[in-house]
């Protein structure tokens, strides 16, 4: 059984590896980098991927929770002005009809 021998060749513009067998020249493997300017340490690499991406989701989540707590605040002002409107007005003055005094 004889072991494939490989070249590992680095495009320098956009960082791709490329796996190259060295009998064959038939490209094995095709490796994009996992961060935009990679270290040369894959799991470097994958690892400064997942926190990039965590803290990109964080950063969204907590955007959308101050979102929620602005509309919140919004709806809050504006039932208080509603209030305010319709208790100045007398509108809510009356009692409603119930059905034990229709008779």
């Amino acid at each position: 059984m004889s072991a494939i021998i490989t070249y590992k060749v680095t495009c320098p513009c956009c960082n791709t590896i490329l796996v190259v067998d060295k009998v064959t020249g038939e490209v094995l493997e095709h490796r994009e980098p996992l961060v935009e300017n990679p270290s040369g340490d894959r799991f470097a690499d994958a690892l400064q991927a997942q926190k990039d991406h965590s803290e990109k989701i964080n950063s969204l989540f907590d955007k959308s929770l101050s979102g929620l707590k602005e509309k919140d605040t919004d709806r809050q002002t504006l039932f208080e002005e509603s209030l305010k409107k319709t208790r100045e007005e007398g509108i809510g003055d009356y009692k409603p009809i119930r059905d034990i005094d229709l008779d």
